[in-house]
Order: structure tokens, then sequence, then C-alpha cells
């Protein structure tokens, strides 16, 4: 079997050629990031430009009739003349015949700043794609790299104690990332999960005021369709609590016992003006703020974790940098005399 060192030698093209293209393309994702934000500010201009194009082509057409009207308009005319007013008819046409003119002005502009945009826009779709083919290029040597390493360095290796070091304190920032995020992931279930609760105490109460209202009717001569809709109304309304019991649950054991229980509630079959008992969830609306409450702390456990989470990216990152470079000197030890080492790749002139 190859040792380390043989591997690594019979790898070193392969190194120089993979560490070469990520020098290349290291700017890829820095500029990726601020054309995305150009381009994004470029079709906010070309929506807010296409929008005015459109409006002062509406006030051109309206102008336009305007203008015809007065010019083409030989009823206006005599009128006008009849009235000994000729002379205002001949400015009121001058002014609509300005005012068109102005509007078909405004257009040629907006349709010019449109058409600018557009251009800058498709060079920019253009030069985002040129930029995408680069990053892509970018994570696929990352990825052939990193496997390459793996296959040389992964477990023990006796003889570069110091690559042993730095592996394990980033399989342990892995590690550390990765609970993490899971524990992030769980409390954004929380979030959505809590966020379902209060849409089936909505509907809850929603179903109770209907049967409220049947048993209004009822009272005044409903009779048996009344208060069979009163009954249809409150099943539906527990059926939606029981949901609502059923997902908050399902939330306790998301947030690992963080929510608490929600308050009980019972709806008895009988009729609803006698026979409904709720507990003060109903009757002052504390279920409301009791959910709000959880989700509120819910919100603040995952803004807690995600900074947590980006910390550990962090750490994760600086951990793979530290180790693919004791993997480079490795590299550039174990291939001393066998070719060009990274500095001559990144700077081939030597200055």
């Amino acid at each position: 079997m190859a040792s380390t060192t043989e591997r690594i030698q019979t790898n070193a093209e392969r190194n120089r050629l993979l560490l070469s293209i990520l020098s290349e393309t290291d700017h890829a994702k820095p500029s990726l990031q601020q054309h995305e934000f150009y381009l994004g500010d470029l079709e906010r201009q070309l929506a807010d430009a296409t929008k005015w194009a459109k409006e002062v082509d509406k006030k051109r057409q309206k102008e336009l009739k305007e203008h015809k009207k007065y010019r083409d308009s030989v009823m206006k005319r005599f009128a006008y003349k009849v009235s000994g007013n000729k002379d205002k008819f001949e400015e009121k046409a001058a002014k609509e015949e300005r005012d068109y003119f102005d509007a078909l002005q405004d257009e040629h502009k907006a349709k010019e700043q449109e058409k600018t945009l557009q251009g800058l826009r498709e060079s920019a779709m253009v030069h985002r794609t040129e930029l995408q083919g680069m990053m892509s290029r970018h994570n696929s040597a990352q990825h052939d790299l990193d496997t390459m390493y793996d296959a040389i360095f992964d477990g023990p290796t006796p003889e570069f104690p110091e690559e042993d070091s730095k592996e394990q304190v980033a399989k342990e920032a892995l590690q550390a990332y990765h609970e993490a995020k899971v524990q992030a992931e769980g409390e954004l279930e929380v979030i959505k999960t809590l966020g379902e609760v209060m849409r089936r105490m909505d509907e809850a109460l929603n179903h109770i005021e209907d049967a409220l209202d049947h048993s209004r009717m009822d009272m005044f001569g409903g009779g048996t369709i009344m208060d069979m809709m009163e009954r249809s109304a409150l099943h539906k309304a527990e059926l939606a609590i029981e949901e609502a019991r059923r997902l908050m649950k399902q939330a306790q054991r998301q947030s690992k016992r963080q929510v608490t229980p929600l308050l009980k509630v019972h709806i008895a079959s009988g009729s609803i003006m006698s026979d409904v008992v709720f507990d003060n969830i109903f009757t002052d609306m504390a279920f409301h703020d009791k959910i709000k409450a959880e989700l509120a702390n819910a919100r603040s456990r995952f803004r807690q974790q995600d900074q947590l989470v980006q910390e550990k990216a962090q750490v994760l990152e600086t951990a793979r940098a530290e180790l693919q470079h004791a993997r480079e000197l490795i590299f550039e030890k174990a291939t001393a005399g066998a070719g060009p080492s990274k500095q001559d790749v990144n700077d081939p002139e030597g200055e």
C-alpha cells in the first residue's frame, strides 16, 4: 500500500492544477455578490422606468385627443368665433398643441431611459452568467481538492502530526456546527407549528361565533335546522381545538418542553346558552396572549440559535482553511524540486 508521501507525489500535478484554478477564480464569489446587488438595483430602476413610460404614454394619448379636438373641430372654432372669442379659441388650441408636444417629449425620454436600462440589464445578465460559470468552476475545483486531500490525509498520518491536529479541530468544528444547525432548524419548526396552533384556535373562535349566531336564531323560533347548525358549529370548534392541542404537544416535543401546554377548553354538546363551558382561555382571550408569548419566545430562541450557527460556521470555515493550508504546505515539502510551488503557481513571474 502506498505511503502518504507517495500518494502526495502521485497527485502533485493535480494539486498544482486545482490550486491554480482556485487562485484564478477566488474573486468569483465576492464579484457575484456585488453584481447581484447591482443587477437588483437595475431591475428596480427598469421597473420604475417601465411604469413611468406607461404613465406618460397614457398622458400623451390624452393630450393628443384634446389637441385633435381643437385642431379638427369646425364647430368649436365656429362657436368661439360667433361668440367673439376667436382669440381664446386660438389660444386654447395652441395650449393643447404645446401640452401634446410636451407629453410627446416626455414619452420619448421615458422610452429612451427604459431602452437604456434594458440594454444595461441584458449586459448585466450576460456578465452574471459568466460569473456564475466562474463560481461553478471554483466550487468544482474546491470539491475536487477536498476529495483528493481527504483520500490522502483522512485518518491518522503519523508522519504529519500537524495535519492530524488540524484535521481533528476541523472535525470538531463541523460537529459543533451541525449540532447548532439542527437546534436552529428545530426552533424554526416550533415557530411554524405555533403559527398553526394560532390558526386552529382562530378557526375554533369563528365556529363558536357561528354557533352563537345560530343559537340566537333558535331562541326566536329557528327550530330544528338552527339547532342542527348550532351543534355542527360547536362540533367543528371542538375539532379545531383538539387539533390545536395536538399541535401544541408537537411544539412541546420540538422545543424539548420549552413550550408550555395549552390551557384546557371544554365545549359541552348541549345548548350553547347554558351548557358551553369555557375557562379563561375563551372568556378573556388569554389564549391569544399565551400563544403570542410562546411565539415570541420561540422566535427569540431561534434568533439566538441562528447567531450561534453563524459563529460556528465561521469557526468551521477558519478550521477548514487552516487544514487546507497545512495540507498545501505538506504537498510543497513532499514535492520540493518536483515542480513549481503554490507561490510559483500564483506568481509565475516571481514578482
